[in-house]
């Protein structure tokens, strides 16, 4: 169906001259002796008589209707219905604020008709023949701008301010529908003048902080603040609130969290420590860190986002360590940045680190210490050459990587070529068959730094690798170029040596 509004109200709305409770037969009912007005939907009515035979019942709870639609609705049934006429009449509009109406004497809608109003936001005035002195209730309508998938059930919360411990702490409330935001909160309620369903609290100066958090999905948040809203009065907003698919999460959450957890996701936990720990070997000063993701299997970046991902959807304490910390209402750990690698967050002094990282991996991470300085590591491209399966099994085979062209006369194939040192400061030469793991011998190279054979740091270099072998391996050689790239993999594999 559509959404029934004062575009279209006329011929989707029908006054039911029976409620809920009784023999309806058409989708609004004006209860004048209990004072509310009755949404009747096609949950509770499948089907209207317009004139014209019997039809889908066109409110119906996904769609629902706007206040506006209603008010017009009310002011053509009282131009036609005497009856209605002799009570004073239940709503009223505001247009100076979107979507702002007011009901009037003591009018209510029946409480789960609430729900069924879209685009509006609203006040209740108890029963007081003026009809704009006491409050019973406001409510703020909340419409979502960005796309938010069918299945997510976005929630919120109404906070006095948005710092870690009042979030933490806070009554976080799921929005009755999934899917796009299109529905009102409460913001005040008072008992005083009659209505004992409405609570008394009065949270118009308050933030509401609107979130979206999905699996495989980059979740959302935004606040009244950020929405420019600085008191709530009965009127509806538009929210940037939505989410995205998270293109760099493709793996399945049983796997990553729960019962069926396996690795390397098996090897993670997160921890708010009592001390910060104090993390080293970046491009800049040390950094101190509160909280810490053990990765003790060595997962890649993405694969530790991921079970930061996973932490977020958790409606329970996600703290390995002493405290307690709630993972819906927490904080995103990361974001990522234009050249798409993570960096992580620290909120309110309270850095996230992540252990265990490989060399390669550490360049796909930018880390935010508690005192929300940035911490990279030098650039150190991991090298990987492939020997083959033949030469470990040649005790006598060996490697050796030196500069092809250096400056003046370090030059391989010349009596002053350089070995290239590894970004430990160790030659990068030795034994295939004590150094090579699955056939491959690795390095990490020192991009940013290294100097060797008269070569300017931070710039391209090319190589010679050397392997060869005495009985079993024959002799290989291989031509390459150490750049600022994550990983250089060198495919230099003897064969078997039939001369030997």
């Amino acid at each position: 169906m559509a959404l029934i509004d004062h575009t279209n109200f006329d011929t989707l709305l029908k006054q039911s001259t029976q409620p809920r409770t009784g023999t309806p037969d058409g989708n609004i009912y004006f209860d004048v002796d209990n004072n509310s007005i009755q949404l009747i939907g096609a949950d509770e009515l499948a089907t209207i008589d317009f004139g014209s035979g019997p039809v889908t019942n066109p409110l119906n709870n996904e769609d629902g209707i706007t206040l506006r639609g209603l008010y017009n609705f009310e002011n053509q049934e009282r131009v036609v219905d005497e009856t209605l006429r002799k009570y004073l009449r239940a709503s009223r509009g505001n247009y100076r604020f979107a979507g702002a109406f007011s009901f009037i004497n003591g009018v209510k809608l029946d409480d789960d008709d609430r729900n069924k109003v879209r685009n509006s936001g609203w006040i209740e005035y108890a029963d007081t023949q003026d009809g704009a002195t006491d409050i019973d209730r406001i409510y703020h309508g909340v419409v979502s701008l960005v796309s938010i998938q069918s299945t997510t059930t976005p929630y919120y919360a109404l906070v006095t301010n948005t710092t870690e411990a009042t979030l933490q702490s806070a009554t976080w409330t799921n929005f009755v529908r999934t899917g796009d935001i299109n529905e009102a909160v409460q913001v005040f309620g008072s008992t005083t003048h009659g209505d004992t369903g409405a609570g008394n609290f009065d949270f118009t100066t308050r933030t509401l902080v609107v979130r979206v958090r999905s699996w495989g999905y980059n979740p959302g948040e935004t606040t009244s603040v950020l929405t420019g809203i600085s008191e709530f009065s009965g009127f509806s907003a538009g929210y940037g609130v939505g989410e995205t698919i998270n293109t760099a999460n493709i793996y399945d959450i049983d796997d990553v969290i729960g019962g069926a957890q396996i690795a390397p996701w098996t090897g993670m936990s997160l921890e708010k420590l009592v001390t910060p720990q104090t993390e080293t070997g970046f491009n800049e000063a040390d950094g101190d860190f509160t909280w810490v993701l053990s990765n003790t299997s060595g997962g890649t970046v993405q694969e530790c986002a991921a079970f930061l991902d996973a932490l977020t959807l958790q409606d329970s304490d996600i703290d390995d360590g002493s405290g307690t910390y709630n993972g819906t209402k927490g904080r995103v750990w990361y974001v990522r940045n234009a050249a798409g690698k993570v960096v992580t967050n620290s909120i309110g002094g309270e850095g996230l680190f992540i252990e265990n990282l490989s060399v390669a991996e550490q360049q796909n991470v930018i880390f935010t210490d508690d005192n929300n300085n940035a911490k990279t590591y030098p650039f150190f491209p991991e090298v990987r050459i492939n020997v083959g399966p033949v030469a470990p099994t040649d005790p006598n085979a060996w490697y050796h990587v030196y500069y092809l062209d250096g400056a003046s006369t370090a030059d391989f194939d010349a009596a002053g070529a350089v070995t290239v040192n590894d970004a430990a400061g160790n030659p990068v030469k030795g034994n295939v068959a004590d150094d090579h793991v699955s056939n491959i011998i690795s390095f990490a190279y020192a991009y940013d730094t290294n100097t060797q054979a008269g070569l300017a740091a931070g710039v391209d270099k090319d190589i010679v690798v050397l392997v060869e072998g005495d009985g079993i391996a024959a002799q290989a050689i291989a031509f390459s170029t150490i750049k600022r790239e994550t990983v250089i993999s060198i495919p230099c594999a003897p064969g078997v040596d039939t001369n030997a």
